[in-house]
């Protein structure tokens, strides 16, 4: 309440007759009155007309002769010298309408206790502002505090209109245009037909974006400032105090004004747009919506306001989804659902899409490598010592695990060159299993290996043997990668090179194979001939490379990669090749590949919220949304299903089955512009139970602050191995219920643990190489992407390519 207050001094006399014999008579003290509470406060102004009315809304009579009204220098006028209709002396309660000619489409009229000083703050008891903001005593009201800068009462210029206050606050949104003028009675809020008509709710997306969107279909620009937004008490916004998502609060006729409230809207809701904070008020609403279910909080004021029916409302709506409104009518039924929003754009606006290609790559490659150079002999199978094989009892010979899949690649120098050595003939390696699924046990991979030239240091004429020292001889003036050109290039022609395997004992773990290289005693070295390349082949410490894809090493006709291989085919030491192999970042190793596996098919999604809508970490999951389904058996049609159901961008993977390393998903999603769409995934770790790839739940942007759409690889770096928390953990690439060895699908036990997660040791899950041998992962990041600087799993590449 707006308050005035004046001190009544009450005196008390004391009044002393003497007489002549000096007596003294005592006057009882006058009782003080109470003060009072005064207050007065400008309640209805004809803008274009001529009569201001004055509320006393006070507990005393105030005396309203000497007070001012005043627009601007020179308009200031004494209320008791003016023409009025009620009492100056205003009782509590009352009225006063006085006449002050001032019409005026827009202004700020103030009213004064006195003409002491207009522009004092100390002397203004009320002020309301219309039409516009700037008015010459605007900020005398603002240094008051009974007025906000900037602010008005929006109103249409008609000279049959008023302007009426709601009876509490100081500020524009306490006052509303009327064409119900009661100048000397109690106001009547009726909102001008022009305005109600041309300001509608026009589109309301209260899923992830949470937005609203407000149309001008009127003929007039309509200052939107002290609007208000409603769903029900303690849920309600100014416009004014919202930043526009979009468009302007001053909403020019044939445009859109979209906002953001404060307050969340959800799945069952009634929202109202007020033309002042009177939200009981049925004459100060001018729009309603209600959708999922009846009896929002403010359908029975819709209802009293006949803008809406009593049980109506739209029928909900996918959470990327909103609603959209025909233009005319008031019922459920001039709403539908639109798919692809049109939040700042006409309704029936084509969306402006692009098509993203989204390609998920099952880039395993390096799963892990073993070096040999420690020699034992044949029979005893006692050490030696590191070094070459340079007597016929010697051998290298070392064990490793590995899986059905796993290519071979062995490299061992030919001591007795500047830089050849020996490799698989095959650039896709040497696979561990034949063709009929059988491990190579008790094999001689021998002749599949042949002599290779590195081109790093020049080759010495035959009768010379190469320069002793590490990396001392000349450069090689042909730098390519090369098939050695002589006779006997072939491997078998010097060492034998067997393979054997033994079977897990447990079969909860991958069988080891034992890898023996011996010279073939023919060829080594003859004492009595001086050294020379000629001189038979010297095996010197190499490397054992398990991989997937061709290649692993080097390329031929390209130049040496430069991470040791070098070191091998000059000098027999594979130490700097080992290394770089088993390099590790704070997540793990940086190259080596924490399993092999396929990836089943997925989906790939577009949502335009904060969070992404189908994978929640850090929440049990819903049983409805098909997730389960993916990670525990790589099943993508549910969750296809549910997501087109969400009204969002999706695209199941154009395969149908699961990919292996070097193959890929792709998927092909057409996606909207100008909405902050982000990117999603979903594929399954095949073997596991429930362990599936997505992208972090923040999305990756399909577009960037310029409006340009993502390409290249950059979705890959903040994707992860997750946890579904649907089913308990077995050995990877081992347990009974997974996929691959389940009888039926959904076979396994629950998880206690029933939260989505990263898999990492943080969160308690891990990774356990049983196919490899590499042990335990200290991954706690959960990266997946191949090339991450943190290292990881190292198991995706994720390329996005708009078309």
């Amino acid at each position: 309440m707006k308050k005035n207050f004046i001190k009544l001094l009450a005196l008390s006399l004391l009044v002393v007759a003497c007489s002549e014999d000096d007596t003294i008579l005592e006057v009882p003290p006058v009782e003080q009155t109470p003060v009072g509470e005064a207050s007065v406060v400008l309640n209805e102004v004809e803008y274009l007309g001529n009569r201001v009315e004055i509320f006393n809304n006070g507990d005393v009579t105030v005396d309203l002769e000497n007070y001012f009204l005043c627009l601007a220098p020179g308009t200031y006028r004494q209320i008791g010298a003016l023409e009025t209709e009620g009492n100056v002396q205003l009782g509590v309660g009352e009225y006063l309408s006085v006449s002050y000619d001032m019409p005026n489409e827009n202004g700020g009229l103030g009213l004064y206790i006195n003409n002491s000083g207009f522009g004092d703050a100390a002397n203004i008891a009320d002020f309301v502002q219309w039409g516009a903001a700037g008015a010459v005593r605007e900020n005398v009201a603002v240094t008051a505090g009974i007025w906000t800068a900037g602010e008005f009462v929006p109103v249409i210029g008609s000279a049959d209109n008023s302007i009426v206050f709601d009876g509490e606050g100081n500020g524009a949104s306490n006052w509303a245009e009327t064409t119900t003028v009661t100048i000397g009675a109690e106001n009547v809020l009726t909102v001008p037909m022009e305005m109600r008509e041309s300001i509608v709710l026009n589109e309301v997306q209260y899923g992830n974006l949470n937005q609203i969107e407000i149309y001008n279909n009127g003929d007039v620009t309509v200052d939107l400032d002290s609007y208000w937004i409603c769903l029900g008490p303690g849920e309600y916004n100014r416009i004014g105090t919202l930043t526009p998502v979009s468009g302007n609060v001053s909403l020019q006729a044939g445009e859109f004004l979209v906002v953001e409230p404060s307050f969340t809207m959800n799945d069952s809701e009634g929202l109202g747009l007020y033309s002042m904070q009177a939200f009981t008020n049925p004459d100060a609403m001018i729009d309603f919506v209600q959708w999922g279910a009846a009896g929002a909080a403010r359908e029975n004021i819709a209802v009293q306001a006949g803008i809406w029916t009593a049980g109506d409302f739209v029928p909900g709506v996918g959470q990327s989804a909103s609603i959209e409104y025909d233009g005319e009518g008031d019922a459920s039924t001039d709403w539908a659902e639109e798919a692809i929003p049109s939040l700042g754009e006409s309704n029936d606006a084509t969306a402006r899409t692009t098509t993203f290609t989204v390609t998920l790559t099952n880039a395993a490659n390096y799963y892990n490598v073993h070096s040999f150079a420690e020699r034992t002999d044949f029979n005893g199978g006692n050490s030696q010592g590191p070094g070459p094989l340079n007597a016929a009892d010697l051998q290298y010979q070392i064990s490793f695990q590995a899986v059905p899949g796993t290519k071979f690649t062995p490299v061992t120098m030919m001591g007795n060159s500047n830089d050849w050595f020996l490799s698989p003939e095959d650039f896709a390696g040497i696979p561990l299993w034949d063709e009929n699924g059988a491990p190579l046990d008790g094999v001689d991979i021998a002749s599949e290996l042949i002599l290779f030239d590195l081109g790093t240091e020049a080759d010495n004429i035959p009768e010379a043997f190469p320069p002793a020292g590490a990396n001392v001889g000349d450069a090689d003036p042909n730098t390519a990668t090369r098939i050695v050109d002589r006779q006997g290039r072939r491997g078998d022609t010097y060492i034998t090179a067997v393979l054997d395997y033994t079977p897990s004992v447990d079969g909860l773990s991958a069988g080891t194979f034992t890898f023996t290289i011996r010279p073939v005693a023919a060829m080594l070295p003859n004492p009595a001939e001086g050294p020379s390349s000629n001189n038979g082949f010297v095996a010197t410490p190499g490397i054992v490379v398990l991989h997937e894809l061709p290649n692993p090493l080097f390329t031929l006709g390209e130049v040496d990669r430069g991470v040791g291989l070098e070191g091998i085919a000059e000098d027999g030491n594979p130490g700097a090749l080992f290394d770089y192999f088993t390099e590790e970042g704070g997540s793990g190793f940086l190259r080596l590949s924490s399993t092999r596996t396929v990836f089943s098919p997925g989906v790939a999604y577009a949502f335009n919220g904060e969070r992404d809508p189908f994978v929640l970490q850090g929440e049990v999951n819903n049983p409805d949304n098909g997730l389960e389904e993916i990670a525990e058996d790589g099943n993508n049609a549910v969750a296809f299903d549910y997501l087109t159901n969400l009204g969002i961008p999706v695209a199941a993977s154009e395969q149908t089955s699961p990919v292996g390393p070097g193959e890929s998903l792709t998927f092909t999603l057409t996606v909207p512009e100008g909405q902050d769409f982000k990117l999603g995934f979903a594929t399954m770790f095949v073997d596991t139970n429930d362990w599936f790839i997505a992208y972090n739940n923040a999305g990756f942007p399909l577009w960037d602050e310029n409006g340009v759409p993502a390409s290249g690889f950059g979705a890959s770096e903040k994707s992860y191995l997750y946890d579904s928390g649907t089913e308990a953990d077995q050995i990877t690439g081992f347990g009974a219920d997974q996929a691959p060895r389940q009888g039926t699908a959904n076979t396994g036990t629950e998880d206690p643990n029933n939260i989505i997660r990263r898999v990492g040791p943080s969160d308690g899950t891990f990774l356990t190489d049983v196919q490899f041998g590499k042990g335990a992962y200290n991954n706690p990041a959960g990266v997946v992407y191949v090339g991450d600087p943190r290292g990881g799993y190292n198991v995706v590449r994720v390329e996005i390519q708009a078309q």
